[in-house]
């Protein structure tokens, strides 16, 4: 049990390491693009398609990384089952199928943007099944306790 606290307090610090590089990124991004495109030798719309694909996707990625802090801080309350980590892994895949959709548009631009839409889709789908995993641990949890609130009756 205390490997899971362990764990759980490793990817709660990850989650706010990623905040601070996806607020850094939303920064830099205009500089970053503009030396890649200088030093690479790309097309000249190729900045803008770029900024007008990843500033949509950054509050779907914020909206990811609040659900999954406040996922990780009620597991280390003691709160794994229950219904607000369910909808907190809805909203985290919901956010994923959001960015996805953006990056396949912005694909026919920019091919390199299907691979972040295939692994955006992919989250989203870890997201559904961990959600699946633990909404069925949690009615056979509730159908459990029925049953010892029936027997005590």
């Amino acid at each position: 049990m205390a490997y899971y606290k362990t764990s759980v307090k490793a990817s709660l610090y990850m989650v706010y390491l990623f905040a601070v590089l996806l607020a850094a990124a939303a920064v830099a991004l205009p500089f970053i693009v503009t030396w890649y495109v200088e030093e690479k030798g790309r097309d000249a719309t190729l900045p803008a398609t770029i900024m007008l694909t990843c500033y949509p996707c950054l509050p779907f990625a914020a909206a990811i990384l609040i659900s999954l802090r406040r996922l990780l801080v009620n597991m280390l309350s003691g709160l794994v089952l229950g219904d607000k980590n369910l909808n907190l892994l809805r909203a985290a895949s919901i956010a994923c199928f959001a960015v996805t959709a953006i990056t396949v548009a912005a694909g026919r631009q920019y091919k390199p943007f299907y691979i972040i839409a295939l692994a955006a889709a992919g989250c989203g789908l870890t997201f559904l099944v961990v959600r699946a995993v633990f909404g069925m641990l949690l009615g056979e949890q509730r159908e459990k306790d029925l049953e010892e609130i029936k027997e005590t009756l």
